[in-house]
């Protein structure tokens, strides 16, 4: 019994090898040029990716937004939110805003600073992406990933704005 029900965890692996495979791909490779980004931030005297994405997200912003906007467009908890967004606000980057109808309702809008800091950053970000990633992989292969990432970011985002973790991006 116990040999049958190896079979069938080993089938079963090996059917989801190349998804097992992708999605370690994809994690390391994430990761990666995660840990690049930082240190060249770093080595430039910049805030770190935290800050990158949350001004990025701002600044792309028509209207101010309130911090769970951010939640789907920034690679942090709730709560790292939180404190990520105390730390912008402590540097001048942010600053909140209160909602006229609701005063418990807060928005976020990057500062002149803040776009500043993120002019500074943007650079930094078209070096690492060329070098990590333009310069690696021929375009085919980049439109390949693109349509299956999509894919499924879209399709997770879905399931999460239906329970209204995300709004629409």
């Amino acid at each position: 019994m116990a040999q049958a029900v190896a079979t069938v965890q080993d089938n079963s692996a090996s059917r989801d090898s190349a998804y097992e495979d992708a999605f370690q791909a994809m994690r390391s490779t994430y990761l990666l040029i995660s840990e690049r980004f930082e240190k060249e931030l770093a080595d430039a005297g910049l805030p770190d990716l935290g800050f990158f994405g949350v001004l990025l997200a701002l600044n792309d912003s028509e209207k101010p937004s309130r911090p769970r906007d951010l939640l789907c467009k920034v690679n942090v908890t709730k709560s790292g939110l939180t404190r990520l967004v105390d730390r912008i606000e402590k540097a001048g980057l942010v600053e909140r805003t209160y909602c006229p109808s609701d005063r418990r309702g807060t928005f976020l809008v990057i500062t002149d600073e803040g776009r500043e800091t993120l002019a500074r950053m943007l650079p930094v970000r078209e070096k690492v992406f060329r070098e990590s990633f333009i310069e690696l992989i021929p375009e085919e292969d980049a439109e390949t990933v693109a349509r299956a990432l999509t894919a499924v970011s879209d399709g997770i985002y879905e399931s999460l704005n239906a329970d209204g973790s995300c709004d629409e991006a």
